[in-house]
């Protein structure tokens, strides 16, 4: 689902549009209504929205202004101008910073709907990459395997363990398309994925493919995105391979999110007891060591709960037994993944390098010998305490390391840093310290200010607007420190010397 927000300084207008369009009929979600630029580009901030739909007039930031400083983010947000303003220079400046949709007020339904529709083709695009963030796309491969494999092995619920994992992978508000591959057998598999990997590589390089292959069958999913599936569905269906085996079929089905999407591949494959999933085109295979899985949790949940030792000799036994690589790789993913859940003595970027490291890894008993060192050092230390976690704290130290950027966001902070969800840190993130990101980046931002203006004079401001993250633009900064003071920079020199 798309998440839009609309921005008009007139009451009316903004809660018209509001409401007679249903959104949610169109796959959106209307997130917020600003009555300003500085409350949009906050919120555009915070929320992250795909769609901006924005007036050009507007106190304390106009449209164009919102515009172009959004535009020298990192964020994907699409604008539709909407403006009683007719002149062409408007749209001149608009087209400056890529926008397509400029519309007059009055306007219909239909137009707007009209711009809606063909910025939300561009942004399904857009959202289906994953490939800028390959240690995103590692780990999102390893979670979702992880959830498949603990559904099938373990007795509690498939919502149960799928919620564990809510940091790293959107499973509610993104669509998604699922291809089943009949009739191929097993020692044709690889070939396929080869030409697979360079059919892909062609028509829709940024777009991540997971896989599952059980008993002739490949279950082949990934976000929807503005491709051709019938297209797709005829590539398959024309790849031969030597031999009497019979031709491939296809049937596809798109799915509302990935919730609903795993919860039929686990149906489909929780019989098997040999599973093989793709990773990059790269085929693992999958026992179903339920037994194994089962003692592997108990022993886990005991060392996390009481730190004894007995429990983390008897869990790097029972892994000293596994002598199949790719199940071993599995499991300690799992287990890593299990810690990182439970409480903060893993960070993400800790298991992000654990990941990338694990699946590279070719020495079975060099894995072991890793593996056991790790859940040693992991289990036996106590977890944090702090009133934040260490997720929201690496946020706040990331803040401070970076203040003089610009266009410092929380989704680059997530999904570069992190290598987390952005909604999910968000959320987490304004549950923990009680403020939403912008806010607190505009809390710490003037803070700064504060302490450079005691020592500096009226004339540095430029200067320090820059190094608190305003760019080149005294005056947003000035704005900015009004806003949060109620009084501009230079009134607040004065009276720190007594002048006013």
């Amino acid at each position: 689902m798309l998440k839009l927000i609309i921005a008009d300084d007139e009451r009316i207008i903004r809660e018209t549009i509001s409401t007679i369009i249903d959104w949610k009929q169109y796959d959106i979600e209307l997130v917020g209504l600003c009555k300003n630029g500085l409350e949009a580009y906050d919120m555009i901030l915070d929320e992250t929205p795909d769609i901006v739909l924005t007036d050009i007039r507007m106190p304390g930031m106009d449209g164009l202004e919102l515009i172009r400083r959004i535009s020298e983010t990192d964020l994907n947000t699409q604008f539709i101008i909407l403006s009683g303003y007719g002149e062409f220079e408007y749209a001149k400046m608009a087209m400056k910073y890529g926008i397509r949709h400029y519309l007059l007020k009055p306007c219909s339904e239909a137009q707007i709907l009209e711009s809606i529709q063909e910025i939300a083709q561009d942004c399904y695009k857009k959202n289906s990459s994953e490939h800028s963030y390959p240690a995103m796309s590692s780990i999102r491969h390893n979670v979702i395997f992880t959830i498949l494999n603990n559904a099938i092995c373990q007795k509690r619920s498939y919502a149960e363990i799928m919620c564990a994992y809510d940091p790293y992978m959107d499973f509610y508000f993104s669509s998604y398309h699922l291809f089943y591959i009949y009739f191929l057998e097993e020692k044709n598999l690889e070939e396929f994925l080869q030409q697979l990997k360079f059919y892909a590589d062609s028509h829709f390089p940024e777009v991540t493919i997971h896989g599952v292959y059980v008993n002739c069958t490949l279950l082949l999913f990934f976000k929807e995105f503005a491709g051709n599936y019938q297209d797709m569905s005829h590539f398959f269906s024309s790849i031969k391979f030597p031999g009497r085996s019979p031709s491939l079929e296809t049937e596809d089905q798109s799915f509302k999110n990935l919730q609903n999407l795993l919860e039929t591949i686990l149906d489909k494959i929780k019989r098997f007891s040999m599973i093989y999933y793709i990773n990059d085109f790269r085929i693992l295979s999958s026992c179903n060591y339920s037994c194994i899985m089962d003692d592997a949790e108990k022993q886990m949940t005991d060392a996390l709960l009481n730190r004894k030792t007995e429990a983390i000799d008897n869990l790097i036994d029972l892994l000293s037994d596994v002598t199949d690589l790719s199940f071993l790789k599995q499991l300690s993913n799992s287990l890593m993944l299990k810690i990182a859940a439970a409480d903060n003595r893993l960070s993400t970027v800790d298991l992000t390098e654990w990941l990338l490291n694990v699946n590279r890894e070719r020495n079975l008993e060099q894995l072991k010998l890793t593996l056991a060192e790790k859940l040693r050092k992991l289990l036996s230390a106590k977890p944090q305490t702090s009133s934040i976690s260490a997720m929201t704290q690496q946020i706040c130290d990331y803040v401070n390391e970076h203040l003089s950027d610009p266009n410092l966001t929380l989704k680059r902070i997530a999904e570069q840093h992190l290598f987390m969800n952005t909604d999910y840190v968000s959320k987490k993130f304004q549950k923990e310290t009680g403020t939403r990101f912008s806010s607190y980046l505009t809390d710490v931002r003037i803070e700064r200010a504060k302490q450079l203006l005691v020592s500096a004079e009226s004339d540095k401001i430029q200067t320090i607007a820059e190094q608190v993250g305003c760019g080149n633009s005294p005056q947003y900064f000035s704005q900015l420190f009004k806003k949060k003071t109620g009084m501009t920079p230079s009134s607040y020199i004065a009276r720190i010397h007594g002048e006013g």
